[in-house]
């Protein structure tokens, strides 16, 4: 038993080290590249601690491919052509309330990838969303308002 524990232990540290090769091709982001993130929720008006569910899509294009070897140090590259357009992202996403301090998140994984937020005080609030996947730079998306009431 103590020999197959042992042996366990060492195939998992030797998998833990693996790192595979570079493709001989990758894909870049391209001069045209573009990244739009649409965000909605369930609903634009709520009671104090009532989940809101949040949604969110996005579209990305102006990939390229090149050579592994010819990519520009410090170049972000994906094995794969990145989604042109995703459905439901909402999970993957970093998510900003105003004003800050009174929103919580349900950071559990959700069936769909949507995410959940509840308020804690009535007020009128801001939220959108940041995309750090597929591209250069983050990308914003528009703001969504929800009214919170008694």
């Amino acid at each position: 038993m103590r020999k197959s524990v042992g042996l366990i232990f060492w195939l998992i540290l030797v998998a833990g080290c693996y790192d595979p090769p570079p493709p001989e091709k990758v894909f870049v982001p391209g001069p045209d590249v573009s990244t739009t993130v649409t965000i909605s929720v369930s609903t634009t008006k709520a009671a104090v601690d009532e989940p809101v569910i949040l949604y969110a899509s996005r579209m990305a294009s102006g990939f390229v491919e090149m050579p592994y070897d010819n990519v520009p140090s410090g170049v972000q590259w994906w094995r794969q052509m990145p989604p042109a357009y995703e459905k439901e992202v909402a999970g993957n996403l970093q998510w900003f309330v105003e004003p800050e301090g009174l929103a919580r998140f349900n950071t559990d994984l959700r069936m769909g990838f949507t995410r959940e937020v509840r308020f804690s005080k009535p007020g009128v609030y801001r939220l959108r969303a940041v995309s750090a996947a597929y591209g250069p730079v983050p990308v914003p998306s528009k703001t969504v308002t929800i009214e919170v009431v008694e």
